[in-house]
């Protein structure tokens, strides 16, 4: 049956396959039939139930999949596609190219000779050439005397080749044959046989190698290992070895459900070429989380005091020198209606590690502590009600140790209305004591007993304005906080965990001038403070500025410690700050706090940070301490050419006249690749320094060579560092755009 010579629109072939069958018992329920295909073409001739065949700028197509050619011959019945020249064939997101195809549709499968294809993937697109390709299943393929890559055509920086190589899509997996890795036409890497991810998918099996060199570590080589578990749960092993240390294993266990997820990690290394001992270290994180009750597992330990010193770990440090381990529960429910509560019981200890150069006080052990808080708002229609309430017990090796029993009720009743507000408060400190270990006079119980009294109000003003064309909304904010406490003598009651904090814009507004629950500071006090900020119609804020000051009507008497300097009738410093982003891309903060008895500033900061774009960015600072603190930092990422980027941080004390942390780097993207180097000097303690060489190359799609420690180094030092191969498309920065993509090329 001839059917024209003219193209056809969406010639219809009903191809359900249904047939008349003999009545018989009920069966299970039959697949769902394919859908019809259609095809289009300038000729088509033969039976549409039995086979066709088309000419002529053919355009076949069945659910996904798609077939362009010059010829095609179709069979029904059978579900066989025969096409030659210039065939096309798209299924899904994947691609191929080629002179002549043998397909069947009902099996998904066939063969490909001499084809190009391109398979495309969540973070990357992979394209190779075969000599022939196989489909043997929906979404699985064989490439017989293939290569693929992720580079762009005409740039074929890297490639796999392999005489065969097995493509599954649904796992992301590749299996190949006597293969290898070549590099600029280099071959880096034989591989009689091996599997590994597509798409940087998760894989059991050994991952690149990576190297590093330290001055205290010497040459750092490791093969990691990779055990995917299930998808929830995995295990990486990094067997390492160190030229001047020896060998170290590290481990990494990571796991997730529903409500929790965590992880573990493990070194040890058996015997320290240097110090002759075994060392390890041990760090364990846990969460669970549900809308009533939450727990908490942070445990860190290391063999000792300068395990991080000498020996690059991933076990968390909470401040200098000490490690925590916590163990925590807590729970949210309500007494009655409109009332919440909330109760957490806890276990904190701390591993501190000494460098003998700068010794530090161990702090304090928590063994338990029971914190119990109860909230009512909008009692009456006006005050609001809290009870935090608190059970600890401290112990220390060398220091007093005792409980705490502290109750703190506060009533208030605010005020708000859109262009004011003001809230009176008063509270209760009361405390209670039980010590051991005391020294010579100071009794073993204590009770601390004290009411007071604030009152905070401010108001807002709003104008419009015009700057630069653009119109604005300037506010005046201007705001007072009063705050009366009588005195109680504390001088006897141990220093468990309290501190006095920098003089800063929240302490302005705070009623105890001390961090910690064993002081509270008495007070006759007023703050007066006033903010401008100008903003958009958007609500965004583009600049603001604060001053503020306190001003003491009567004299401090409680102090930190016996003899601790304290105010006097008069005026605190002066506070002010000023920031915003003056461009787009340009944001800056300063702050002063300034001493009018002596005209000079006791402290300031000034910060600047000019980020136009991704990857593109430079942040400045300066530190001033008087006595004690002069510091300057640049840190940056910026591209110096195509594809070429440089790195770096330059953290300096002036007062010490040392560098602090240096990091100069350079981060090279290819677009199928990216080269990443770093060089790191730090002053890892007092007296010490460590030096430090990183590197890596990535291939997009398939992992690459080299230690992500880099990566964790440049991301905590570089503020807004950001790589230029992110998983985020739309993150690539645009110097490191390709500038064709796939679809455009074929």
């Amino acid at each position: 049956m001839l059917l024209g010579p003219a193209r056809f629109a969406a010639f219809l072939l009903l191809l359900s396959g249904a047939q008349a069958a003999w009545p018989q018992a009920p069966a299970p329920a039959a697949p769902e039939p394919r859908a019809p295909a259609t095809i289009e073409a300038e000729s088509i001739e033969g039976v549409s139930e039995l086979e066709v065949t088309a000419r002529g700028r053919v355009e076949f197509q069945r659910e996904d999949l798609t077939v362009y050619s010059e010829f095609l011959r179709y069979n029904q019945e059978f579900g066989r596609i025969e096409a030659d020249g210039g065939v096309r064939l798209l299924r899904g997101v994947d691609r191929f190219f080629g002179p002549r195809l043998r397909y069947n549709t009902l099996e998904d499968s066939g063969v490909f000779e001499e084809p190009t294809f391109v398979l495309r993937g969540d973070l990357s697109t992979m394209r190779g050439t075969a000599q022939r390709l196989e489909f043997l299943g929906r979404n699985r393929y064989r490439v017989t005397r293939g290569s693929f890559t992720s580079c762009q055509p005409g740039k074929e920086d890297w490639r796999f080749e392999a005489r065969e190589l097995e493509i599954d899509r649904d796992r992301e997996v590749a299996t190949l044959r006597d293969g290898r890795f070549r590099f600029f036409d280099t071959t880096i890497l034989a591989l009689p046989y091996g599997s590994f991810s597509l798409d940087n998918q998760r894989k059991t099996g050994l991952l690149a190698p990576y190297f590093s060199q330290n001055s205290r570590r010497g040459v750092e080589v490791a093969v990691p290992f990779y055990w995917n578990i299930a998808p929830e749960r995995d295990l990486t092993l990094y067997p390492s070895v160190m030229s001047k240390r020896g060998f170290q294993l590290k481990t990494e266990f990571r796991y997730l459900g529903p409500a929790y997820r965590g992880e573990a990690r493990f070194e040890h290394m058996p015997r320290d070429k240097v110090l002759g001992t075994a060392r390890s270290g041990f760090a364990m994180q846990h969460s669970y989380i549900t809308p009533q009750l939450f727990a908490q597992l942070d445990l860190n330990k290391v063999s000792d005091h300068r395990y991080f010193v000498d020996l690059s770990s991933r076990v968390q440090q909470v401040s200098t020198g000490n490690l925590q381990q916590l163990a925590q529960v807590g729970y949210n429910g309500a007494l009655m209606p409109g009332w919440g509560y909330s109760v957490v019981g806890q276990i904190q200890r701390f591993q501190t590690l000494q460098d003998p150069l700068a010794p530090i006080t161990p702090p304090y052990h928590r063994v338990p502590q029971l914190n119990f808080s109860t909230l009512r708002t909008d009692i009456g229609g006006r005050l609001d009600f809290a009870l935090p309430a608190e059970f600890v017990r401290f112990a220390h090796p060398t220091l007093v140790e005792g409980t705490r029993l502290s109750l703190n009720p506060t009533l208030a009743a605010p005020f708000l209305a859109p262009g004011y507000f003001l809230t009176p408060k008063v509270g209760a400190r009361y405390a209670s004591y039980r010590l051991e270990q005391t020294a010579p006079g100071q009794p073993e119980r204590q009770t601390l007993t004290l009411p007071w009294l604030s009152v905070d109000g401010g108001m807002i003003f709003e104008r419009g304005v015009r700057w630069f064309g653009q119109s604005l909304t300037q506010t005046l904010e201007p705001r007072l906080f009063y705050v009366n406490v009588p005195f109680r003598a504390q001088d006897r009651i141990p220093l468990f965990d309290t501190g006095v904090p920098d003089f800063n814009f929240t302490q302005l507004f705070t009623e105890n001038r001390f961090t910690g629950g064993d002081r509270f500071g008495d007070a006759n006090e007023v703050t007066v403070a006033a903010t401008s900020r100008v903003l958009t119609q958007a609500g965004e804020e583009m600049a603001r500025a604060t001053i503020g000051q306190r001003y003491y009507f009567r004299d401090e008497r409680v102090g930190l410690t016996p003899g601790a300097p304290l105010r006097g009738r008069g005026q605190s410093d002066i506070l002010a700050s000023v920031g915003g982003r003056l461009a787009r891309a340009l944001t800056f903060d300063a702050t002063l706090q300034y001493n009018q008895q002596e005209s000079r500033a006791q402290r300031y900061g000034v910060s600047a940070r000019y980020a136009p774009e991704i990857a593109k960015v430079i942040s400045a600072s300066y530190r001033f301490n008087r006595d004690s603190l002069r510091q300057v930092d640049i840190a940056g990422q910026w591209p110096v050419r195509a594809g070429w980027y440089a790195i770096g941080r330059f953290n300096y004390s002036l007062q010490d006249r040392r560098l602090l942390e240096g990091i100069a780097g350079v981060e090279y993207n290819a677009g199928c690749w990216v080269f990443r180097a770093a060089f790191q000097r730090l002053q890892a303690a007092a007296q010490t320094t460590s030096s430090g060489i990183f590197f890596q190359i990535e291939f997009n799609g398939v992992g690459g060579l080299g230690s992500d420690e880099i990566l964790t180094l440049l991301r905590r030092s570089v503020p807004g560092y950001a790589v230029t191969n992110p998983k985020d498309a739309q993150l690539v920065p645009p110097s490191a755009r390709p500038q064709l993509p796939f679809e455009q090329v074929f």
